[in-house]
């Protein structure tokens, strides 16, 4: 049976790591959205903030359900 690796970075990342540095750059993104005037630039710039924070939420949740640490 050959084992399969799922490699996103180079760099490994403690899923607690990666998660905090999701969400610092959703913080982040939020920020400089909130401070571009509206129109369609700030909606895409808010949009992919979002994304972000999501990304941290699924990566805290699943490093939880495989006995990571509680972020």
């Amino acid at each position: 049976m050959v084992a399969r690796r799922h490699a996103v970075s180079r760099h490994k990342q403690t899923p607690s790591t990666l998660a905090q540095d999701l969400n610092s750059g959703a913080v982040a993104a939020l920020d400089r959205a909130r401070e571009m005037p509206p129109g369609d630039e700030r909606t895409e710039a808010m949009h992919k903030a979002m994304a972000l924070r999501n990304a941290a939420e699924l990566q805290q949740l699943l490093g939880r359900n495989r006995g990571g640490p509680d972020l």
